[in-house]
């Protein structure tokens, strides 16, 4: 933990808590939001507009609720994904993958005479994006109807991880609580323009996940001016339970029910591809809160599934699970220890 005007690396004692509040026993958790086709395309030099620009490509399952149920899946977490898709070769590959995930995908809903939602990135050659292009129109067909059914199917949901490609009255339903029952409630608004679809009263928001320009988004006001821990109290006023706000590189700030504000610095990790980082950290949080961990060691276990993350291409880490998690902790608790013993940390 640092008191907000620098970033250090996680300490051995930190990484140590990483282990307690594992996903055990029953649970569920059901994502309700975006499932996409994500394309990729890096060119291999200086972009040239008005011209063909060499370039590799490479193609994922993307959407936010899909990779958080992908992530949630592979650290043996009972998910379940309620979206819409195009009832076209995408859409039904998108399901396929899920079943071989061991998701449920009874709730994701296939649309005659519509396009699966796709994103396309073109990224620099040192894969920064130089343009993203996002064709997501089909979510503007998702409906309280299509979460109703999952949980008439399956019972109730210790928690519904909602992302913001819902549509404004749906998000604010869901928020209200009445449709839900006793699962608590997690929400991603997904981008600065999305985040305005949440409603100024969040009242009925377990835990909010969202990034510093989401935060003023929300809040309605200019980033200038505005700073970490004023945006988790602020949003706390509004409402909102829990706040994890990300920081990318600098870390996180959570911000728990008890109005404690802590920040956490990130893991260490060789960047090879950003996408998915934050929906893999969000699974874990997810998960060890769902396992019984502190906000805080579970805030911590979501920073290093984000580090693994971005270690690999796609948008998320094939081989992710409880295992790789621990064994990662300990091997990094294990380097700053000899560093400490050392004299270099």
């Amino acid at each position: 933990m640092v008191d907000g005007k620098g970033k250090r690396p996680a300490t051995s004692g930190e990484l140590s808590e990483l282990g307690p509040g594992r996903p055990r026993g029953p649970g569920r958790i059901i994502c309700f939001g975006g499932a996409a086709v994500d394309r990729k395309y890096t060119a291999h030099d200086a972009i040239r507009t008005g011209t063909s620009n060499p370039a590799s490509g490479s193609s994922d399952f993307g959407g936010v609720a899909q990779n958080v149920a992908a992530n949630l899946a592979r650290l043996g977490v009972g998910t379940s994904l309620v979206s819409v898709v195009g009832d076209d070769s995408h859409g039904r590959s998108l399901i396929r993958h899920l079943g071989d995930l061991g998701i449920d995908a009874e709730g994701v809903r296939l649309v005659p005479e519509c396009r699966t939602a796709e994103y396309v990135a073109l990224l620099h050659p040192d894969r920064s994006l130089a343009v993203g292009m996002a064709d997501m129109a089909i979510f503007d067909l998702l409906v309280l109807d299509d979460l109703s059914r999952a949980l008439s199917r399956l019972g109730p949901a210790d928690w519904i991880f909602a992302d913001g490609n819902l549509p404004a009255k749906v998000l604010a339903t869901l928020i209200e609580g009445t449709i839900r029952g006793s699962a608590k409630l997690a929400i991603d608004p997904v981008s600065a323009p999305k985040a305005e679809r949440l409603p100024p009263n969040l009242s009925g928001i377990d835990l909010l996940f969202l990034n510093f320009d989401e935060a003023a988004a929300v809040l309605r006001v200019p980033v200038a001016g505005l700073s970490p821990e004023s945006a988790v109290r602020q949003l706390r006023i509004r409402g909102a339970g829990e706040i994890a706000l990300f920081l990318g590189a600098r870390g996180l700030v959570v911000c728990d029910a008890s109005d404690d504000v802590s920040y956490l610095a990130s893991v260490p990790a060789n960047v090879v591809d950003v996408t998915g980082a934050g929906d893999a950290a969000i699974a874990a949080t997810l998960a060890w809160r769902l396992g019984g961990a502190t906000s805080i060691a579970a805030a911590r276990t979501g920073t290093l599934a984000a580090a693994l993350t971005i270690e690999q291409e796609g948008s998320a880490h094939p081989g992710l699970s409880q295992e790789l998690l621990a064994a990662t902790a300990d091997r990094l608790s294990r380097t700053v220890e000899a560093e400490v013993a050392r004299g270099t940390r």
